[in-house]
């Protein structure tokens, strides 16, 4: 059984790190017009739906926790989260054009990774705190 969640789990990888990736084309392309709202708030959309999965499906939480034990957390951690940095700077550009304000997911970035971290068991979440691939995404 938790061979589909993990199935599920990578699945969901692959697709946060595809919109991250669109994410981190758009981030530099100012001012934001539509396009980069929407490319932008469909990876921090992927992200916090990944973690309201989370929290609602306690069955998705082990086999997450095996991905990571099984997988470099470095890796995954810079495969599928901005850095703070990177954040602060689409924040930056967010709510400057008049006609598009930032989607509240892009907002709640901080607390939706505060969340995700609270779904590892405490392991994978002191190593979360060490790897500054995930440490500096907080």
């Amino acid at each position: 059984m938790a061979c589909k969640e993990e199935g599920d789990i990578q699945k969901w990888i692959q697709k946060i790190e595809q919109r991250k990736i669109s994410a981190q084309e758009e981030r530099d392309h100012t001012p934001y017009g539509q396009k980069q709202q929407e490319t932008l708030k469909a990876y921090f959309s992927e992200i916090n739906q990944m973690v309201m999965t989370l929290k609602n499906e306690e069955k998705y939480v082990k086999p997450l926790n095996a991905v990571i034990e099984k997988n470099d957390l470095a890796t995954l951690c810079s495969k599928i989260l901005l850095l703070k940095e990177e954040w602060q700077t689409i924040m930056r550009h967010c709510t400057r054009n008049r006609f598009f304000l930032c989607a509240e997911e892009v907002r709640s970035y901080p607390q939706i990774l505060s969340a995700l971290k609270t779904t590892l068991n405490p392991k994978n979440q002191n190593q979360f705190d060490i790897t500054p691939a995930c440490k500096d995404s907080l």
